[in-house]
């Protein structure tokens, strides 16, 4: 289920991408174009700089929608490895007919050990597994 929802937004993210990329070229191109015009005199040079910077804007928003998509596509495959990674240890440790300390110690990632509690005198452990 879980790489099932991550193959689906990285998908996702690759169509959005791809159609940013595409908003982009358009952009680049219509600056050329609009250049273009400006050098053959068909607009006037207000109307050049005006619709430019219209470009230009879209131009900036594209390609900082494709970095944050990146950023975004990166993280997915670093949570895919780091899943498969889980699964590779929980699968090798399943069905084992003696738990020994090697074993529970390579699944545990860390013990946080609390304050005694005065009143109680109780100590609070917490163990944080690696799955």
């Amino acid at each position: 289920q879980l790489e099932n929802d991550c193959a689906a937004q990285i998908a996702k993210l690759e169509g959005e991408t791809a159609t940013y990329q595409k908003r982009l070229a358009e952009y680049s191109k219509g600056i050329k174009d609009l250049y273009i015009d400006k050098v053959k005199g068909l607009i006037s040079e207000a109307e050049f700089l005006e619709l430019s910077a219209d470009f230009r804007s879209g131009k900036e928003r594209m390609e900082a929608q494709i970095a944050q998509n990146d950023v975004a596509f990166a993280g997915f495959q670093d949570r895919k490895s780091s899943d498969d990674n889980r699964l590779q240890i929980a699968e090798q440790y399943t069905n084992l007919p003696k738990l020994n300390r090697e074993i529970v110690e390579s699944l545990i990632n860390r013990i946080n050990i609390g304050k005694r509690d005065a009143e109680t005198g109780e100590l609070p452990i917490e163990i944080c597994w690696k799955f």
